[in-house]
């Protein structure tokens, strides 16, 4: 299956798109054929697919017919296949199910197989995802997402974002109709109701008194606002301060609103929380009747869960990141992290001019306590040297497991003299008796930058060799 993009990713790409789709729709208010062809087009970049296309049903449901397809690659617009039913009945069931379509692998999914011989394999489909148009309160059509390549996923966010888009399809064709029509203001207003109400978002439109002109159900559901107080009044008024007070900041939501009041032109996006734990983000966008403000839609969309799995996942990466740094037995760093480490603190030390000590520790004996005690204890036994060497480290040391009993300690700005003291120091705390676990000694060897090594490899080098003289002196030794 292809690899998925990351939450944010795919939220961070779908909002850019349906931002810049909202900055546009106005342009198409009067070209309907434009209007399909923007969406299409905003629908490959929403979702990362190769394909979109509209395709609506006739009057009697027996065939689809494609009224926009758009290729991504090729940057190309095209129409007029046509799909009759009684050769796909199972995909036209699936619609009439008013349900979205989501088929991570489309030529095994029941519903979308019957296009694998002749439509998928012939253009590398792998996988689709199709948004219910609908229009007086049925299915008319579907906006199809293609996705060029193996079976792929189509997550809960990427589903909502093609359902928001259908319900753009919605509004074009009633548009269409509007415009095809005599009846004109009854059509329109039955426009602004389905759109309002296709959408998950909470929806309210004022004037420019902030009196409300319209509001969908969701709106209501949202903010449980009593049907007193979605009548005039404006937004300076019981309303306002009835929204303000569910959320944890009254003053300031009072304070934003009033201010997008003061600039007709302006376009908003913010986020704000609510008394109750949830997340709101709203939009607030001018409403425009030839060329002229008459008023401003508010929209409001909950997005407790989204910010929640982004906090998830973000908690979720720092973890892994955190568990690939780290040596599995002992908790310490590992090589790999001390390496890394290393490098930072040469280039700060020759930027700042102080030097750093470089210590490598090893365990005494440690085969011999493995073969006489049990590999276990030999691994309780560098647990333990691992807690004692952390107990005395100072916040900017840092210490890792270099290799089996061998350990690595860097000690920023510290002299060779300072960190041999220290060292000393931790030699004589490890050599003490312990309960449960046989008496352990530690030989150390230092090496001190730039004197040592003004290089990695020269100054490990030069540590580790200082650790054999201390074996060779005897071993429970620091040099």
């Amino acid at each position: 299956m292809d690899e998925p993009a990351s939450l944010p990713t795919r939220v961070h790409r779908q909002q850019a798109a349906l931002l810049a789709i909202g900055a546009e729709w106005r342009r198409y208010e009067g070209d309907v054929d434009g209007a399909v062809r923007l969406i299409t087009e905003t629908a490959v970049t929403a979702l990362d697919v190769e394909r979109a296309s509209v395709w609506l049903l006739d009057e009697g449901r027996t065939k689809i017919f494609c009224e926009d397809l758009y290729e991504r690659a090729a940057r190309r617009h095209s129409r007029g296949v046509e799909l009759p039913a009684a050769a796909y009945p199972h995909y036209f069931a699936a619609l009439g199910s008013e349900e979205v379509i989501a088929a991570s692998d489309a030529h095994r999914d029941p519903r979308t197989s019957e296009f694998s011989a002749g439509y998928l394999t012939p253009l590398g489909i792998g996988a689709m995802l199709d948004a219910p148009i609908r229009s007086g309160g049925r299915v008319v059509g579907v906006l199809c997402h293609e996705h060029v390549g193996g079976e792929r996923g189509f997550h809960v966010d990427e589903q909502n974002t093609a359902n928001y888009l259908a319900s753009l399809v919605s509004l074009a064709l009633e548009l269409r109709r509007r415009l095809e029509s005599e009846r004109a203001v009854a059509e329109s207003r039955s426009l602004l109701r389905a759109a309002f109400e296709a959408t998950s978002e909470g929806i309210l439109a004022v004037d420019p008194e902030g009196s409300v002109v319209a509001y969908n159900q969701r709106f209501v559901e949202m903010w449980g606002v009593p049907a007193e107080l979605l009548g005039r009044g404006g937004d300076a008024g019981p309303r306002l301060q009835y929204l303000a007070g569910q959320t944890t900041a009254p003053e300031a939501f009072v304070t934003r609103v009033r201010a997008i009041f003061s600039e007709p032109e302006a376009e908003s996006s913010d986020l704000f929380e609510l008394r109750d734990g949830r997340s709101v983000e709203r939009t607030s966008r001018p409403q425009r009747l030839g060329g002229k403000v008459i008023g401003r839609v508010w929209s409001y969309r909950d997005v407790t869960q989204r910010r929640r799995m982004e906090a998830a996942l973000r908690a979720s990466e720092e973890q892994l990141r955190e568990l690939a740094s780290r040596d599995a037995l002992t908790g310490l760093y590992n090589r790999r992290h001390l390496h890394q480490h290393l490098e930072e603190e040469l280039v700060r030390s020759r930027r700042s001019g102080r030097g750093f000590a470089v210590a490598m520790l090893d365990v005494d004996h440690f085969k011999r306590i493995n073969d006489e005690h049990g590999h276990q204890t030999g691994d309780e036994v560098l647990k333990a040297f691992a807690a004692d060497v952390l107990g005395r480290l100072r916040r900017t040391d840092s210490v890792g497991r270099w290799g089996g009993e061998e350990f690595l300690l860097v000690l920023p700005e510290t002299a060779r003299d300072g960190a041999l003291h220290v060292l000393d120091e931790l030699r004589a705390h490890v050599a003490r008796p312990r309960e449960g676990l046989p008496r352990f000694t530690v030989s150390v060897g230092v090496a001190a930058f730039p004197e040592d090594g003004a290089e990695l490899l020269p100054l490990i080098a030069r540590a580790d060799a200082r650790l054999y003289e201390a074996k060779a002196a005897g071993r429970d030794a620091v040099r």
